[in-house]
Formats: structure tokens, sequence, C-alpha cells
């Protein structure tokens, strides 16, 4: 019996266009930013945990978690840019741009920027940053890893080089993105209270109308 070929896959509309495809793609709302930035982040100790306790690893098998937690840093980084955060820029950097990019090492010199307008350095510390330049070399670290997600490398990875510390890598990353994740909560509220003074000084809100 002859075989049937394969049909083609269907899409709305009738034709495939495969090259259509990607720009069907809607950018993340920023108000969501934070949430897909948090699960990544879980995933990516969940899988993360399930490895440790196992055989050594091949490079196949610690790709996804590396992959997982660099993904988390990337949507932790652009919600701090695109929320609050944005607004203690002397100049905010084009949203879509910020959308589109991968690159972690170019969105977190935003935030370096964001924190040393508010004189948060003292505070912006955690496992293995204590100083700013700190946090902008890990995190050029783990933009190695895939600038421009088109080929994968483990961070900080020589050509030849031991086996990858797993373990290491993710306590640094869980403590950094927790920072991040702390950091937008301050800027939050920052902005917050400074649009309350602002609206105190204007008399907003207030019942008996604004201040004479």
């Amino acid at each position: 019996m002859k075989k049937k070929a394969p049909s083609t896959p269907r899409i709305p509309g009738g034709k495939l266009e495969l090259e259509a495809l990607p720009q069907r793609r809607r950018n993340i709302p920023v108000d969501d930013l934070f949430l897909h930035a948090r699960s990544f982040h879980k995933a990516a100790q969940a899988l993360a945990g399930s490895l440790r306790g196992g055989d050594p690893f091949s490079d196949v098998g610690l790709a996804p978690v590396v992959f997982m937690y660099r993904h988390a840093l990337e949507l932790h980084l652009k919600a701090i840019v695109l929320a609050e955060g944005g607004n203690f820029l002397a100049s905010k950097p084009d949203p879509l741009s910020v959308h589109k990019t991968h690159s972690v090492a170019w969105l977190g010199q935003f935030v370096v920027q964001i924190v040393t307008a508010l004189k948060w350095e003292p505070e912006f510390r955690c496992l293995g940053i204590e100083k700013l330049e700190d946090f902008k070399a890990f995190v050029a670290e783990v933009n190695s890893v895939d600038p421009g997600q088109y080929l994968f490398r483990f961070p900080g990875e020589p050509e030849a080089g031991g086996a990858f510390d797993l373990r290491g890598f993710a306590r640094r990353m869980d403590a950094l993105l927790e920072l991040l994740d702390s950091t937008a909560d301050a800027l939050a509220a920052e902005w917050g209270g400074r649009n309350d003074a602002a609206d105190a000084i204007n008399g907003v809100g207030f019942m008996d109308g604004p201040v004479q």
C-alpha cells in the first residue's frame, strides 16, 4: 500500500508562512514580567535540585538549568527597567529595544544606573556581590551563556575547562534573583511614596479640596 505524504500543517487563513510566525509573537506585559521571571526561577531551582543528587551530569543535562536561570535574570532586569525602576533613569531606553534584547549585560547597566541614582549601593549586596562592579562582572559572565540565543556556552567557561560548578552557579543565581526581586519591590515602594508625597503637596485626594 502506498503511504500518504505527510500533510502540510495548517494555520488560520490556509497558507503556512513560517517567516511570518515570529512576527505574531507579542511582548509580555510589563506587569507580568515579574511573574514570568519568578516562574523561570522556580523552574530552574526545581530542575537544579533534581540534578544535584545524581551522577555527574553531561553538558546536555546542565544546559536547560543554566538557560532557565539566565532567562529568569533577563526577565527580572527587563521588569525593573520597564516598570518603576525606569522612572529613576536620566534617560529611559526604548521599550521595544528592551523587550527585544536578550543581552543581560546591556540590561544590567540600567540597573546599575538606577541603584547609583538612588544611592542604594550599600544595600545592593548578596552572595558573591559586594559592590556594583561585582554585579556587572557576574552579569557579564552570565551574558556569555548565549548573548543572542544562538550558541550555548556555560558562563565563564573556557574553551576547554573542567567540570561546570552547578551548585555554586545556582547558589549565586538564587541570591542575585532574590536581590533583584526585593529591589523591584523597593523601587515600587520608593516611586509610590514619592507620588503620594507629591499628591499631598498638591492637595490631591483630600476631601476638603486642594490646599489653598
